[in-house]
């Protein structure tokens, strides 16, 4: 053999193995796309149909879950609204809270029925789902499904605010009504008027019984100490009070030793008395922790859930146009040196 020959024959098995090589390549290539879901991420342009077909209606649908977002937010915002106006003793506006949250329930159930309704509409449910759609437009419905589950708690949460308050509320009422009431009878008092003082300080003391009936409802959830001590001294002082208008009634108005007396115990329980509403203010803050407070928490927590939900379905929108082909996909293009 010549080492011409030699030579040739070394080429031509290189050249052989080089032909290997490339159709081998080239099987593998075809089985790696036969074998490619359309939901991958690698191919886009394969699901971009279909999930077009689908995004109009996740677009509504995520509209529907701002709206119930919203709404859900009005619902929180009564419930800090009537633990401001629990506090502030405003029973005007704590009753138009909780007449206006209980009313916003409706406005929630409402708005989860359209969202509920908007979902079941969309055909991304089935078996098959993963192979038509891509990963983000199955992002989007699935955050969507699973908003709803937030709804559930907010009705219960509302309605034990609501029966939170109703004690706190009759509580403020007689507290204040006490106060309304022993001013009255104060200025009778101080007019000389004493058989009709010592009636209308009577009635005042009735008003802290009252309080003194709901402060044993209370006593198992919320700490009373501030509560005790507000209503023993206000009682201890229309007792003393009562005692001296008595005395003065008695004496006809003249400075007796049992009038005295009397002046000098309604001093000292007057002394006793808070400077003003600040113990109040802590009584009913008292009263708030005691289940309201936790009440509107868990209405914002929901807020919360449904809030990071529509993010999320607003994250993966679909593009305006379709992707290009992947370039595994596309045919390639005759370079100019190889055109003939």
């Amino acid at each position: 053999m010549t080492r011409r020959a030699a030579l040739r024959r070394a080429v031509l098995a290189v050249a052989w193995l080089a032909a290997a090589v490339a159709i081998a390549l080239g099987a593998a290539g075809i089985v790696a796309a036969l074998d490619h879901l359309p939901g991958g991420s690698g191919r886009p342009e394969l699901t971009w149909t279909a999930d077009r077909a689908v995004a109009g209606d996740l677009d509504a649908a995520s509209a529907d879950l701002f709206a119930l977002v919203d709404a859900v937010g009005v619902l929180g915002g009564q419930g800090r609204a009537g633990l401001a106006a629990l506090v502030a003793r405003d029973t005007a506006a704590l009753d138009a809270a909780v007449a206006e949250g209980t009313s916003q329930l409706d406005a929630i159930d409402a708005a989860a029925a359209t969202l509920r309704a908007s979902l079941a509409a969309i055909p991304l449910r089935g078996p098959d789902r993963t192979a038509r759609h891509s990963a983000a437009t199955l992002a989007r419905y699935d955050a969507l499904v699973a908003a709803l589950p937030a709804v559930a708690p907010l009705r219960p949460a509302w309605e034990r605010f609501v029966a939170g308050v109703a004690p706190a509320a009759e509580l403020t009422a007689h507290l204040l009504a006490h106060d309304t009431i022993a001013a009255g009878a104060i200025r009778a008092g101080g007019a000389g008027s004493y058989a009709t003082a010592v009636a209308r300080i009577a009635k005042a003391a009735a008003e802290l019984d009252a309080a003194r009936t709901i402060r044993d409802r209370l006593a198992a959830a919320v700490d009373v100490t501030t509560l005790d001590a507000w209503i023993s001294r206000n009682a201890a002082y229309d007792t003393a009070l009562s005692d001296l208008w008595n005395a003065l009634r008695r004496s006809r108005g003249r400075v007796t030793d049992a009038v005295r007396t009397a002046a000098m115990a309604e001093q000292r329980a007057r002394e006793q008395l808070p400077a003003d509403a600040r113990a109040l203010v802590v009584i009913l803050g008292d009263v708030a922790r005691g289940g309201l407070n936790q009440a509107v928490i868990a209405i914002e927590e929901a807020r919360g859930a449904l809030l990071e939900a529509s993010v999320a379905a607003a994250a993966g929108a679909a593009p305006p146009s379709p992707p290009p082909a992947s370039p595994s996909a596309a045919p390639a293009s005759p370079s100019p040196a190889s055109t003939p």
